[in-house]
């Protein structure tokens, strides 16, 4: 008989014991999943269970799959045993008797559920691959030997302007395959992965992870990664959880995007595990970003990240137009006038026009002319946004439910709604159209969206027809980033850019100056005549967007960094976002206040007034959001701090745990 220690493959709360402890008798009869003939097999005398091998047990009435971490004796725990004031049960059955999960992907998991206080069960099940645990697709663990230390090779930092980023890796990539070491190249979505693998050595053996790909594919992806058969693996987040035999060189690009971090339990971001996993593997590890981030800028300074620039800034003609003056001259479009003369003549040219709305949709919001109410979202209570579809509708952001236009205000009564606010994607495609048949000017015009492509293949269809076409104008949102390596435009323009920064986050700043370095990516270099970036702005005396557009960002970072030192911001703090939701406004009110309390008193019982601030409980931005009202804890955790799991605990249930979160929203 032998005590043992798993790991249930379940969702657990963070402050109640991971790991839990069975009784293991070999000598019962007990299902074996290896067993050719599906009987019962008999385990011999003696025999314990190895590190990794795979069990099931029961919780509160529930089968669970857990994984063995150790064994021992009962003889030698009967003093354990002894004080132990709980029941301990027996394990169900063995599921797989040969160790399933590697000692690499145990510290893995325990390192990411430590640092983002998530369930180590949980955590493990999501790291481990899809195709886990099923007979069709067999596991070892024994083919890899880990390093014996573990350290970061050589952390570096570049940045790139152009879209030549293949070309200026490849001969590192292939200096680290050269010496029999692989390379594992992240990217923040599918659409980046073909351009790396299209221009990469075709000799190189490469390989792609995504989360949509099938068991057969990911398994024969993940068994030649394991058994050094291929030597690059392209992907997005979910390829860090990959196993390899001999990882040498971890390429990370753009590490600013928002889709590395996790909105889903454990919440991780995907950057900072890469160090995690370069680290485990003692592996290089490269960031290529076409703007540093205050974070990244601050390492480099300390010496943490080697900084290179790959290439200079192309040269780009900046204008910024005031569109306060084009609305006091009677245009009221948003297309202001320099706008579209520089419209036809580019496409007169036969030249390709990129139009960037940071909104989608028609117009703004709709408000009554006498009460000045706006239309809100039953669910949420923000105010919905016009779209237009067949005819013009609302629509909410947030939860993206739809309702036609009201007839009258339901405040007050009145009949005179109006639209207000920023004009969107569709009415900018309208307004474009419109100014090119005046011109009679025939052209392709194409929007990009989430509001208009539905689907994978939609995004390739335009996306293939503005390459065809010599002359077209594409009116998109952030989507188009996606496409940063395919397309080039002769002009840009930026509708609204004050919308970049008008959020009430301490990111939306340096979001303005990530943003411009990403549209001017699009603009190629020409020696005869350079491309044109236009800025529409209501506010052109703005500093910020003239330094963002003259890429000034180190004189924007340093003093940044001086500001959020003074604030306890990123990256002398870290955040910590504490969320609650309930149906009842008062019940999470007071579920917060009382949280805030406990978090408040044992901060001062332990001393840590300086090393940990408490911003109180408040509704968040979006106070209701799909039928709960939402409430928000940050807390302010300096750099550097190692306990701040026993703080996390004063969270009872129901409360969402987001380190280093997104946003403050």
């Amino acid at each position: 008989m032998y005590i043992i220690e798993v790991i249930p493959l379940t969702m657990l709360p963070p402050n109640v014991p991971q790991i839990l402890s069975y009784f293991f008798d070999p000598v019962v009869e007990i299902p074996n999943a290896f067993s050719k003939d599906k009987s019962k097999s008999r385990y011999g005398a003696g025999a314990e269970l190895p590190k990794g091998a795979i069990v099931e047990v029961e919780i509160n009435k529930r089968k669970v799959k857990a994984v063995v971490l150790s064994s021992s004796s009962i003889e030698k725990e009967k003093l354990s045993l002894k004080r132990v004031d709980f029941q301990i049960k027996k394990i169900n059955k063995v599921l797989f008797e040969n160790p399933q999960v590697s000692d690499y992907q145990l510290k893995l998991a325990v390192w990411i559920s430590k640092y983002y206080y998530a369930p180590l069960g949980y955590t493990l099940k999501t790291i481990l691959p899809p195709f886990a645990f099923k007979k069709k697709y067999p596991l070892t663990t024994s083919q890899v030997v880990n390093p014996t230390t573990s350290q970061v090779v050589n952390p570096r930092l570049w940045v790139y302007k152009t879209n030549g980023l293949a070309e200026h890796l490849a001969p590192l990539i292939k200096e680290t395959i050269n010496e029999s070491k692989q390379v594992l190249i992240m990217v923040p979505e599918k659409t980046i992965i073909n351009y790396f693998v299209a221009n990469l050595p075709e000799k190189f053996k490469t390989s792609v992870v995504f989360s949509g790909l099938s068991n057969e594919k990911l398994y024969e992806a993940w068994s030649k990664s394991l058994s050094g058969e291929i030597n690059i693996i392209v992907g997005t987040r979910q390829a860090l959880n990959m196993r390899f035999k001999d990882l040498g060189l971890i390429i990370v690009d753009d590490p600013l995007h928002e889709f590395y971090k996790s909105d889903m339990m454990p919440r991780y971001n995907a950057v900072t595990l890469a160090y995690k996993v370069a680290e485990l593997n003692n592996s290089e590890l490269i960031l290529t970003s076409v703007i540093p981030g205050i974070e990244n800028h601050h390492k480099a300074r300390n010496g943490i990240y080697e900084l290179k620039t790959v290439e200079p800034r192309p040269k780009v003609d900046i204008e910024i137009i005031d569109m306060a003056q084009e609305v006091k001259n009677g245009n009221w479009s948003p297309i202001s006038k320099k706008l579209n003369e520089e419209l036809l003549a580019r496409l007169t040219g036969g030249k390709r026009v990129l139009i960037f709305s940071p909104r989608r949709g028609y117009a703004g919001i709709l408000i009554c002319d006498n009460c000045g109410s706006a239309v809100k979202c039953p669910q949420c209570e923000v105010a919905m946004r016009t779209h237009r579809s067949v005819e013009i509708m609302l629509v909410c952001h947030h939860c993206g439910i739809s309702k036609p236009m009201p007839v009258n205000c339901s405040a007050c009564g009145n009949h005179n709604l109006k639209t207000v606010g920023p004009a969107g994607t569709q009415k900018i495609y309208d307004a474009t159209r419109a100014g090119l048949a005046m011109a009679n000017i025939k052209t392709t015009v194409l929007a990009l969206d989430t509001d208009i492509v539905k689907n994978e293949t939609e995004e390739e269809d335009i996306i293939s027809e503005i390459l065809k076409s010599k002359s077209a104008v594409l009116i998109a949102t952030q989507m188009v980033f996606s496409h940063r390596f395919y397309l080039n435009f002769d002009l840009i323009a930026v509708i609204n850019a004050d919308a970049l920064t008008n959020m009430p986050d301490f990111k939306s700043e340096e979001n303005l100056f990530y943003q411009t370095e990403k549209l001017i990516n699009f603009l190629p270099a020409r020696a005869d005549e350079p491309p044109k970036l236009l800025i529409q702005t209501y506010n052109p005396e703005n500093k910020l967007i003239e330094k963002a557009v003259a890429g000034d960002y180190i004189d924007f970072y340093d003093n940044e960094l001086k500001l959020r030192q003074a604030l306890n911001y990123p990256p002398f703090f870290k955040i910590i976002k504490l969320t609650f939701r309930h149906t009842n406004r008062d019940k999470a009110s007071y579920a917060a206040r009382i949280t805030t309390e406990k978090l408040k008193m044992a901060v001062a019982r332990a001393g840590l007034k300086e090393t940990i601030k408490i911003i109180e409980a408040a509704p968040a931005y979006m106070e209701k959001e799909r039928g709960l009202y939402v409430y928000n804890i940050f807390l302010k955790v300096r750099e550097g701090y190692q306990n701040i799991n026993e703080l996390l605990k004063y969270a009872g249930p129901g409360w969402i745990i987001d380190i280093e979160p997104r946003s403050l929203l």
